[in-house]
């Protein structure tokens, strides 16, 4: 059994609920292995990614973080229910990131993806991570861009990793376990540099039209 938690903001709450919620449980997810955490205090995404990670259960189990504004692959619920365990695993990687798209399967930490997206991270190190920012990385100037622009949570965490997790081992899963849909939804809330990006390891094109035309019609 897999456990996951999606994060969402107020705005994105109409996808939330008609059309991601419904795909998951449509594959076979119970509702009560399924967290919402949304952003109502409009904390952005720094401090509301630091928060909702402060949540996850205090255990030796793991928890699969989404984002708003994806679409799952058909085979997502059998494939999310093979990383239980100690590794990170990633879900999807972005076009724009062709330096790291080269590292696919288990990998060093260094070559991890930028997957918040879709990520699975041991609870054990999801908490870590927050108690780390708040006593020590919020105070840290280096950091002030990170805290002014209330983004950049998963640069925060590829830092984090690889100075306090150097020997943790990453799977970075192709093909990917969803596709960045922002583009159907509205646009980007946070970061314009990753609008309509092409996916590099998606290639159902099927699934993301179909998912275009149910939004039209809705």
């Amino acid at each position: 059994m897999a456990r996951y938690m999606i994060h969402a903001c107020p705005q994105r709450m109409w996808y939330v609920e008609e059309f991601l919620m419904p795909s998951l449980t449509a594959q076979g997810i119970a509702e009560a292995d399924i967290t919402l955490y949304v952003d109502t205090d409009h904390l952005g995404c720094l401090e509301a990614c630091m928060d909702s990670f402060s949540k996850v259960p205090d255990d030796d189990k793991g928890t699969w973080h989404l984002q708003d504004d994806i679409l799952i692959a058909r085979d997502f619920k059998v494939m999310t229910e093979r990383w239980e365990g100690n590794h990170v695993a990633c879900g999807h990687c972005f076009g724009l990131h062709k330096d790291l798209s080269k590292h696919t399967g288990l990998v060093d930490v260094t070559e991890m993806w930028f997957s918040f997206p879709c990520i699975f991270i041991p609870n054990k190190i999801a908490r870590a991570f927050t108690v780390w920012w708040y006593k020590t990385g919020k105070e840290d100037p280096q950091f002030e861009s990170q805290r002014q622009a209330k983004r950049y949570d998963d640069t925060l965490f590829s830092i984090y990793m690889q100075w306090f997790q150097p020997n943790c081992r990453v799977y970075n899963i192709v093909p990917n376990l969803v596709a960045h849909v922002d583009y159907l939804i509205g646009g980007t809330v946070a970061n314009e540099e990753i609008r309509n990006v092409p996916e590099l390891f998606w290639q159902d094109t099927e699934l993301i039209e179909k998912l275009r035309k149910d939004i039209e019609s809705r």
